[in-house]
């Protein structure tokens, strides 16, 4: 089943988006067979001698407005990115496993969330993960953060007649969670500084508030 036409997207915009960084040849898309509420798809620009990962991108997400607070306004359209290993298998046979296929899963979700329940998403929320599939990680929740990898300009995008704020996605235990929620997001990232760990996702990191924080 195709999406009706009529669906909202934000193909144009983010297709458009992303060639202004990169080559044709670079990117895949991996299309949404059925959709609710907007279409979703993800992009795929690959990693390589220059980019030691994989980078995934929404898009669909923005093709409404959140329900943002009346004062940040401006904030009622975003996107989501994830950054993969270099090594991620990401062909078409290799993501028929799960254990693969996860972050594409996440990212169609997360894009659907805050219109299925008429929320809002921007830094430093987290958003509960798909546990209903066997996976080989033990993630807990999605934190949502500025990239410190992707460029200011890839992170942003001023169209004509919306601003769209591009998240970084970065999978957190539940430790860290609860650190999050305590002290806030900036203490986390703050831990995953002083441990050298970055947003490309590592499903063997080191927890950093494992024996607490």
């Amino acid at each position: 089943m195709t999406a009706p036409i009529n669906l909202p997207n934000s193909v144009e915009i983010i297709d458009r988006h992303l060639h202004r960084f990169f080559d044709t040849d670079e990117m895949l898309v991996f299309h949404e067979k059925e959709s609710t509420v907007v279409h979703s798809d993800v992009f795929l620009v690959k990693a390589n001698e220059e980019r030691n990962f994989n980078l995934l991108m929404t898009c669909g997400m923005s093709a409404l407005p959140m329900n943002v607070p009346e004062e940040i306004d401006n904030l009622k359209y975003a996107e989501i990115t994830m950054l993969l290993p270099a090594d991620w298998p990401l062909s078409y046979k290799k993501l028929r496993d799960e254990n693969n296929y996860w972050p594409i899963r996440t990212l169609l979700q997360l894009s659907k969330y805050p219109h299925i329940n008429d929320t809002w998403f921007g830094f430093g929320h987290s958003i509960p993960m798909d546990h209903t599939q066997k996976v080989n990680h033990k993630f807990h929740k999605i934190l949502l953060a500025k990239s410190t990898i992707l460029s200011e300009g890839l992170s942003y995008i001023n169209a004509e007649d919306k601003e769209i704020h591009i998240y970084c996605a970065i999978p957190i235990y539940k430790e860290e969670l609860d650190c999050k929620i305590k002290h806030g997001a900036e203490k986390l990232l703050e831990l995953f500084w002083q441990f050298g760990i970055d947003e490309i996702v590592d499903i063997n990191r080191k927890n950093v508030c494992e024996y607490g924080y």
